[in-house]
């Protein structure tokens, strides 16, 4: 529940569905924002050393579950349980599938990312601050 919980929390409007998918056993359902289904919430993996969560939704149509950081989600509709993905169809489709093994690998969360054409946030962070001459 506390994973749960966290991630929720970073997804700001989704706190509320936390108490949902506990008490009730219900998955959140996938849509994109186009507003097709094209999945749902499995559960939720955390990498904390880069400050990463991602949901692992299983997508319907490639029949895969696919690792979905939580920048690609721009929205949830609270009353019908639904996130709103702001990336494409076909950049899920094409998303690597995710198997529980990809979480021993180091490259796993920066390739997540790159599969959504998302940038990691923690590489801006090394970059360390901009400064003005």
């Amino acid at each position: 529940m506390l994973l749960v919980i966290a991630v929720l929390m970073s997804l700001g409007t989704l706190v509320y569905a936390a108490d949902v998918m506990e008490n009730s056993g219900k998955t959140l359902d996938v849509q994109t924002w186009k507003g097709k289904h094209v999945g749902s919430v499995r559960y939720f993996v955390m990498d904390p050393p880069h400050d990463a969560i991602f949901l692992i939704v299983y997508y319907e149509e490639g029949n895969k579950e696919v690792a979905v950081p939580v920048a690609a989600f721009s929205s949830m509709d609270q009353e019908n349980k639904i996130l709103i993905l702001k990336i494409s169809e076909s950049q899920l489709a094409s998303a690597p599938e995710f198997h529980d093994s990809d979480l021993d690998s180091p490259a796993f969360t920066e390739n997540a990312y790159r599969s959504f054409g998302l940038g990691p946030s923690w590489r801006e962070e090394e970059k360390g601050p901009k400064r003005g001459m």
